[in-house]
């Protein structure tokens, strides 16, 4: 996934150069034969976790994140002593205490001050854009919405004398796209983003290009709409390009090689939450004596239908055939929901038996959510290039779950359109963990 912050990468070499170092003069001693893998898994537990978080994303700091970096500190360090436990010969309680501590330390420092250097000397970035059309209009008012980016935009280019008229908007057009020159070195401008709907022409490209000196960033304002959202932009260019990507060899073999770790991963969890769903299990039998299983139909890869299985939470006579809690929250205090079952929702055990659905190839760990057969072919008449969403399996979780709990259709397949533009493992493997961790501390819906 991109990123337009350089400090983000700073961020992640700092951290881990900060985590392989205490690893280093931690276990150097104790445990000489197996340090190298004790730094490796150190340092990519940390990371990891603290992108869970979202620390190498553009953010203001407040002191909140302070507690929020001490606890994926924590986690982390945590989770790896797990792994080392067979390396450390007894050592690692005390250890990965004095470990938290160092790292904790050092990456608070690291970002007090980057805070400081970015509130009194970081220049913030003016941005200048083409078009002050609806695009335009729409880039501007994001950046606007995004303190964090440290950008300001300065005003519109506009050929079209009838935009400049009608402007009612609070940047001002600075010019015609001949007058860009100007006011790129007026303005100190150093992005431009070309936000025209339709082609441009030779005349217009021919200005731009006399007029954007060596050194000012240029952007189509797509790309750049997805750097700074994390949710593509959805136009006719956009999907052609999207194809394209879809259909690139790097896919196909990340395609095949998710499917193994696809139902390795489903194993393994199937494995691990036995005693939980052992007594979930007991539990709902024993709450009204129907069913343990809930099944629905979904819509699965290329608009082919699936029966995805659930945990059942509610009571047998309130059961909804046309019910779909991916799109409707249920209340707390909801009469439909049997007691022992609010807990089964609220952490999400009632979505475990979809391990089935992966073993089976129906669904993926990470992926777009399935919807209902009649939402599936509603939107789809609605909403331009819904069915793009079907091109990649299903998910048990995915990218829209770890962003906006409850969004709009429209805002969900933006979401889901960015996922299959970007997949990779390594993201994926992000996602998932984002999701566990939202799921852990409640707050998923």
């Amino acid at each position: 996934m991109s990123v337009l912050s350089k400090s983000v990468y700073a961020f992640m070499v700092i951290d881990a150069i900060v985590t392989a170092f205490v690893a280093y003069i931690s276990f150097a001693i104790i445990a000489p034969d197996n340090l190298l893998a004790i730094i490796f898994i150190m340092t990519a537990v940390v990371l990891i976790m603290l992108n869970a978080k979202g620390f190498y994303q553009p953010r203001i700091y407040t002191f909140k994140d302070i507690y929020k970096l001490f606890e994926g500190i924590v986690i982390a360090c945590f989770l790896s002593g797990v792994f080392m436990i067979p390396m450390l010969h007894g050592y690692a309680a005390v250890i990965l205490l004095y470990d938290i501590a160092l790292i904790f330390l050092a990456s608070l420092v690291a970002r007090t001050f980057y805070v400081l250097y970015k509130r009194f000397v970081k220049p913030v970035k003016n941005i200048l854009i083409v078009g002050a059309g609806q695009n335009g209009k729409f880039i501007a008012e994001e950046i606007q919405s995004r303190p964090e980016l440290g950008m300001k935009v300065v005003g519109f280019l506009d050929d079209n004398m009838n935009t400049i008229e009608e402007e009612d908007s609070s940047i001002p057009i600075l010019g015609l796209t001949y007058d860009s020159e100007a006011v790129i070195k007026d303005n100190n401008v150093d992005i431009v983003i070309i936000a025209v709907k339709s082609r441009m022409d030779s005349d217009i490209l021919t200005d731009l290009a006399k007029g954007i000196p060596l050194g000012v960033k240029v952007w189509r304002m797509p790309t750049f709409y997805s750097h700074i959202a994390h949710k593509l932009f959805i136009t006719k260019m956009t999907i052609n390009w999207l194809f394209y990507d879809y259909v690139r060899p790097k896919h196909i073999l990340y395609s095949h090689v998710k499917r193994i770790l696809d139902k390795i991963m489903a194993l393994i969890i199937l494995v691990i939450t036995l005693p939980i769903t052992m007594v979930a299990m007991l539990g709902i039998k024993f709450s009204d004596f129907g069913p343990v299983f809930f099944s629905q139909t979904r819509i699965g890869k290329f608009g082919k239908p699936f029966k995805m299985i659930k945990f059942r939470t509610m009571y047998q006579d309130k059961v909804d055939e046309n019910f779909d809690d991916d799109l409707v929250e249920v209340e707390h205090d909801d009469k439909r929901v049997m007691p022992f079952c609010k807990w089964i929702r609220k952490y999400h055990i009632d979505d475990i038996p979809q391990m089935f659905n992966i073993l089976k190839g129906e669904m993926s760990l990470v992926g777009p959510r399935p919807v209902r057969e009649d939402v599936y072919e509603e939107n789809s008449e609605n909403i331009l290039y819904w069915e793009c969403r079907s091109w990649v399996r299903p998910g048990w979780t995915g990218w829209q779950q770890v962003n906006d709990n409850d969004p709009i259709p429209e805002e969900r397949l933006r979401y889901d359109l960015y996922y299959i533009k970007n997949r990779k493992l390594v993201w994926d493997t992000i996602i998932f963990i984002q999701y566990v961790i939202r799921i852990l501390c409640g707050k998923c819906k």
